[in-house]
């Protein structure tokens, strides 16, 4: 087995840059991006300005060359390296007989960049083959999210037509996902009511100031997901089985796990569509999956028994296929919000927002209007906010919403124009809303930036957090993530960066990064930058934004794996 780097070159760029101008609301600084990896993607911050996030794209990998039928891997430039390691990713090959690399690791920042491997392989397991996430941190410095399991390579051996024995190779692992919780170093796990054929699936979305923790997991197999994995083990014993049921399961669940919502009104585009489709990613999975709360002590260890969340509506009898929630946000009052299949009297099934009030899922509205949606956040004022998506203006639109849970009034945000499509991701005590939102009206493929705006006050303003920051910052700001309540947000923003090709030429290409927003002096005010000739480039084509800022921002809307508060790759 070879090991290969590449090496991505900066021009003069520090790890840290920090910009700011007297009239500026905001002053920007950058978070390292962890070593090894092309891009960072923000997910929260807590009142130490503290933040967690997931790193993607790793530039050095462990890669069998022999496997792939590779004789020279020397002749190979850094790119076709970084292009196997994509083409190997844990996310996209359905292939159980191909190597399988993660694509994103956990970070944590305080004064400095730690790349956190939640779940390490073990003994046989392969090295980088795992994907792990953090999504929130509380003011304890705790860190939630969620990590797959690392894989093994297994040999399977069956008698074919000919009465010959046959041996073939395949990757498993022991679990499709566990929630973790990470402090000081140390790590804990949270395991599922439900583990049968691949381990069951947990996550850890938020934890709250006294340690507890919202997320989701498997309780039960489903009744379609049942039918399939039985057709593996065929009572027929002249049938021959090629791959173990563990295999047959996986694949079960993958095809599951990447199918969309064809029921519901595509998208024309959005970089958090699943792909070019741009449907809903429905992310179905073998199991039932239930939002729960778990109270985890200052070690990270759950104590007691775990809460386990409703659902909006009760799985019709005839409904065969997985019925779930998920809680994606718990506030200091012990309320969470999140997600939770329900049925649409025309669409069928469909994923709504849910309020979870001791242990019951309470719908945030049941206009049929509305065709999908999800809580990403609530305050300790028990004001959530989210998205909901209806069809504006002949096209399905996502529309910003806040909903107070004591008055239970739903209130949808203004966005940057009729039309535009916005997620809310966050919203802190003071009632300040964070998230992302088109901002060109005109155009058929719309550029998107992260917004602030005061829920609290009338008539207030949508404002772009790019005309917050020095018109000569290096940043396209594209989605606001968090905010905490001294105001300071989290945010992912694209950025120009200089690398050295194989031929030695200078290049350029657009990174993602993770900035952090502080408030200015009192007398700051918004920037005009429109006609800045320095302003980044708002397209980030060298990215493949439908694909890769699919899989990290917005809102809940869910795809490759469920998370907190942002979606579909």
């Amino acid at each position: 087995m070879k090991t290969f780097t590449t090496k991505a070159v900066t021009a003069a760029i520090l790890s840290s840059l920090s910009l700011s101008a007297a009239a500026d609301l905001y002053q920007v600084e950058e978070i390292p991006t962890a070593d090894n990896f092309r891009h960072s993607f923000a997910r929260d911050i807590n009142a130490q300005n503290f933040v967690v996030g997931v790193s993607r794209l790793p530039e050095t990998a462990e890669i069998d060359f022999e496997r792939l039928g590779i004789e020279d891997p020397d002749t190979l430039t850094d790119e076709q390296i970084v292009n196997f390691i994509r083409n190997l990713a844990n996310e996209s090959t359905s292939n159980t007989q191909q190597q399988r690399i993660g694509l994103n690791q956990a970070f944590y920042f305080d004064t400095t960049t730690q790349a956190v491997e939640p779940i390490p392989p073990t003994g046989e397991q392969w090295a980088d083959s795992t994907d792990s996430f953090f999504y929130s941190i509380n003011n304890a410095n705790s860190a939630v999210g969620y990590s797959t399991a690392p894989y093994e390579l297994i040999e399977y051996t069956y008698t074919d037509g000919d009465g010959e024995e046959q041996t073939q190779e395949y990757f498993v692992s022991d679990f499709i996902t566990r929630g973790v919780w990470f402090n000081n170093g140390e790590v804990t796990q949270v395991t599922p009511p439900e583990t049968q054929y691949l381990g069951g699936e947990t996550a850890l979305m938020d934890i709250n100031d006294s340690g507890l923790a919202a997320g989701y997991a498997s309780v039960a197999v489903s009744p379609l997901a049942e039918e399939r994995i039985a057709d593996c083990t065929p009572e027929d014993e002249e049938t021959i089985v090629t791959k173990p049921v563990q295999v047959c399961a996986w694949e079960t669940w993958f095809a599951l796990k990447n199918s969309t919502a064809n029921n519901i009104e595509p998208f024309t585009y959005s970089f958090y569509s699943r792909r070019s489709s741009g449907s809903f990613g429905a992310n179905r999975s073998i199991y039932d999956v239930r939002g729960f709360l778990w109270q985890l002590d200052a070690s990270g260890n759950v104590i007691g028994e775990p809460q386990q969340l409703g659902t909006l509506m009760p799985r019709e009898e005839e409904d065969e296929n997985d019925f779930s929630s998920y809680a994606y946000t718990v506030n200091n009052n012990g309320i969470a919000g999140g997600q939770s299949w329900t049925y649409h009297p025309d669409l069928d099934a469909i994923k709504m927002p849910a309020i979870f009030v001791e242990g019951e899922a309470l719908a945030v509205t049941e206009d049929t209007k509305y065709r999908w949606g999800s809580v990403n956040d609530i305050n300790d004022n028990n004001v959530a906010t989210g998205y909901l998506a209806e069809v504006i203006s002949s096209k399905l639109r996502t529309t910003g919403f806040i909903y107070s849970v004591d008055n239970e009034q739903l209130t949808t945000l203004p966005g940057f124009f009729t039309g535009s499509s916005t997620v809310a991701n966050a919203i802190n005590d003071d009632g300040i809303v964070v998230g992302t939102g088109e901002v060109e009206a005109t155009l058929a493929t719309r550029d998107r930036a992260g917004f602030m705006f005061d829920s609290t006050e009338e008539g207030a303003e949508f404002i772009n957090l790019n005309d917050t920051i020095s018109c000569d910052a290096p940043y396209n700001i594209i989605e606001a993530n968090s905010i905490n309540d001294s105001g300071v947000i989290v945010a992912t923003a694209l950025k120009a960066e200089e690398y050295t090709d194989s031929e030695g030429e200078t290049q350029t290409r657009d990174v993602v990064v993770t900035v952090k927003l502080d408030p200015s002096a009192a007398d700051g005010e918004l920037n005009d930058c429109t006609q800045q000739e320095n302003r980044v480039e708002r397209q980030g084509a060298s990215l493949g934004l439908g694909t890769l800022l699919g899989f990290m921002g917005l809102g809940a809307l869910i795809s490759v794996f469920r998370r907190k508060s942002k979606i579909n790759s």
